[in-house]
């Protein structure tokens, strides 16, 4: 069953669900709550003859610094947060400004909003779940496949929303997320495992 926006705003009322900071009045949908882009950006780099296994781990990545990494400035002088521009087929990584308590009843799904769509933007490739148990930042795949250079600014674009499902029946602490493995991507502040949090 999808919760509608009065079923979401009774999960945060009685502090099950959580958002660190506190949702603003003009995130909240009919069904669905929108989160806004941070300030942390990741951008995979070409490493000409290196091959890469994912099954290996991502911490490969993180630890052999094939990454570059920004961390935008909340003003860029005018007043404004500075901005990150997207070009043509570029993809990267960021993390949203809010950070997500998810309580073992309830699983998540972040997906895209319509405006950004239009342009070319994609906000999730096949990750859009954030599973009962799970905390952190949520990670945006974001690809730009428009003919436009798209520029991102932290707190003012919201590009992605989440819905949320209630589960047939509530998961014990011992089997929501990161209890068996300890949840590589728990309390997340950096989008790489291994990757040095940005200064």
């Amino acid at each position: 069953m999808v919760l509608s926006s009065p079923d979401i705003r009774k999960e945060v009322e009685s502090g099950a669900l959580k958002f660190e900071p506190p949702l603003e009045e003009k995130q909240w949908g009919e069904a669905s709550v929108d989160l806004r882009l941070g300030f942390d950006f990741t951008k995979l780099n070409v490493a000409k003859g290196a091959t890469f296994s994912v099954a290996s781990g991502l911490s490969l990545i993180g630890s052999a610094g094939l990454y570059s990494k920004r961390k935008l400035k909340p003003d860029d002088g005018m007043g404004r947060p500075e901005r990150f521009d997207l070009h043509p087929g570029e993809f990267i990584l960021a993390l949203t400004h809010e950070k997500i308590w998810m309580p073992n009843h309830l699983i998540g799904l972040v997906e895209g909003r319509s405006t950004y769509a239009r342009v070319g933007l994609s906000m999730h490739q096949t990750a859009p779940w954030i599973q009962p148990g799970w905390s952190g930042q949520i990670t945006l795949e974001i690809r730009n496949s428009g003919p436009l250079t798209i520029s991102l600014q932290p707190l003012l674009d919201q590009p992605c929303q989440l819905t949320f499902f209630r589960l047939s029946s509530g998961l014990e602490a011992e089997q929501a997320y990161g209890a068996q493995d300890g949840g590589r991507y728990q309390g997340q502040t950096t989008v790489l495992p291994g990757q040095d949090p940005v200064d």
